[in-house]
């Protein structure tokens, strides 16, 4: 189902608001087309950002595959975001689908309890989650 939505939101099949908002297939795609992202080193390694933010670029694609727009998302959730902000995260998001989608999956609380069970003993790991 996800797969579904995110072909839909960059096919042209996703709401028209989104649609009309950023035009992914007339962008030529290069690392300096993308002037509000950063990488950085986080706690759970290599991340992408909006620049100056803790925002991930995975939080606002998480975000708009949950059917959010980028007007919401600027008006409604992160409102210290701008538009030109997300617009950015969206066209990264097109570009680096792959990296950005292992972020996304790092991030999960299904990834910390493995990455926890692999690196603690079973005495440590039932201390530290009470199971």
């Amino acid at each position: 189902m996800l797969e579904e939505r995110t072909a839909k939101f960059f096919t042209g099949f996703a709401p028209q608001e989104m649609i009309s908002e950023v035009d992914v297939s007339r962008v030529s795609i290069t690392q300096t087309n993308f002037p509000y992202i950063e990488i950085r080193k986080s706690t759970g390694g290599i991340s992408t950002f909006i620049r100056g933010t803790r925002v991930m670029v995975s939080t606002i694609i998480n975000y708009l595959l949950m059917g959010e727009t980028p007007n919401s998302i600027v008006e409604n959730i992160l409102p210290h975001l701008s538009l030109a902000q997300i617009r950015d995260a969206i066209l990264y998001y097109s570009a680096f689908k792959a990296q950005i989608d292992h972020e996304r999956r790092e991030n999960t609380e299904e990834a910390a309890r493995e990455y926890l069970q692999k690196n603690l003993s079973k005495e440590e790991y039932r201390k530290l989650t009470g199971g």
